[in-house]
């Protein structure tokens, strides 16, 4: 929950539901909520809405998520997710959703390209100081530029991709544990840790170098993988400007404002513009 400007005032993570199928989440959503609301007090007559972000492609025409390979869910009818809701209600992409957090604390012409690093990889354009969707609604799906020709399989299908190689999923699915065990696991040089750290910088470098030739314009790192990347972002820098064929160095690399639970309040930020 976050009030107008835009401040976090309550928070809830919730694990091992039981959830069967795609309309059992439909109705485990809707119950949750209400739990949300009691347990932390908030006034229903104060809610301007409810923000859905989600890790997909979103088909506003159609009303429908189009693709989503981290939950692998394809053309399902967002209905069945919002149907036992009470409240409006606005279904955005998490990259996306996370880009607009970052570029309304910016000043409003700048432009920007965000990357969201979780266990899916995403992102937003905002150019000028407006968000550009594409054509498609597509546009920031950086995950799926190939960063290396019949390399890794990619959750999409296709082999290469650059969320095959930065996820978070690449490092507890291959090594299973978590984010924090990896980074203690790294400060302490661990062989293994230190050799994965560096392919996966090594293509990240690929993909912002990617988006600095296609955008010209800053690229901002989001996600959670950021709470761990400021030790290593001036290695990050150096290997993205030796990529670069204009600029010896890469200063336009910046991390986000909000590590965290950013595509909640990027989702969030439609109803308080609306408002």
């Amino acid at each position: 929950a976050a009030n107008l400007r835009m401040q976090e005032i309550a928070y809830k993570r919730t694990q091992r539901l039981e959830i069967n199928e795609i309309d059992d989440l439909g109705r485990v959503l809707a119950d949750e909520l209400e739990f949300f609301l009691d347990e932390y007090g908030l006034n229903r007559d104060k809610l301007l809405g409810v923000g859905i972000a989600v890790p997909a492609v979103i088909d506003v025409e159609r009303e429908e998520i189009a693709l989503a390979p981290t939950l692998h869910l394809k053309d399902i009818s967002l209905h069945r997710i919002t149907q036992h809701l009470k409240y409006p209600f606005y279904i955005s992409n998490d990259a996306t959703s996370g880009g607009y957090a970052e570029w309304f604390t910016h000043p409003a012409q700048t432009s920007m390209a965000y990357l969201f690093l979780e266990i899916g990889v995403g992102g937003a354009v905002l150019l000028n100081g407006a968000p550009y969707e594409g054509d498609n609604k597509r546009s920031g799906e950086f995950g799926h530029m190939c960063v290396e020709p019949n390399g890794l399989p990619c959750k999409c299908g296709k082999c290469g991709c650059l969320e095959a190689y930065c996820s978070t999923a690449r490092i507890s699915d291959e090594l299973g544990i978590t984010l924090e065990d990896f980074f203690e696991g790294l400060d302490a040089r661990n062989p293994a840790y230190q050799a994965l750290w560096q392919d996966v910088l090594k293509h990240l470098a690929i993909g912002i170098n990617n988006i600095r030739m296609a955008l010209d314009c800053d690229v901002v790192l989001g996600g959670n993988l950021i709470q761990f990347i400021e030790p290593y972002l001036p290695e990050l820098r150096q290997l993205s400007a030796s990529l670069n064929t204009f600029e010896n160095s890469a200063e336009y690399i910046r991390l986000c404002r909000y590590p965290k639970r950013a595509s909640m309040l990027g989702v969030a930020l439609h109803f308080i513009q609306e408002f």
